[in-house]
């Protein structure tokens, strides 16, 4: 039987629910991409957490890598209330 990690990293992402709202969603506050470093002083410029981008790469900076504690996809589809390793924005 393949080990978790295996099993969940098989599954596209276009199988993970997606938020139907047009507000930015809540994702984990360890959640990365090149994307997040941008400036967002402009208002033409899209949230990171909303792009459509087919090249964006996530990562999680509890492991650092393209999957969280938890061996599932780093992703702002997957990274959201409910995960067992989300961590919400501080105050």
């Amino acid at each position: 039987m393949p080990s978790p990690r295996k099993r969940a990293m098989t599954l596209p992402l276009d199988q993970f629910p997606t938020s139907g709202s047009s507000d930015t969603p809540t994702v984990c506050r360890l959640l990365r991409t090149k994307t997040a470093y941008n400036d967002f002083s402009h208002d033409d410029s899209e949230n990171w957490q909303t792009t459509e981008s087919t090249t964006a790469v996530f990562w999680c900076l509890s492991t650092m890598a393209s999957a969280g504690p938890d061996d599932d996809y780093a992703h702002p589809t997957t990274c959201r209330p409910g995960r067992r390793c989300f961590r919400p924005e501080l105050d």
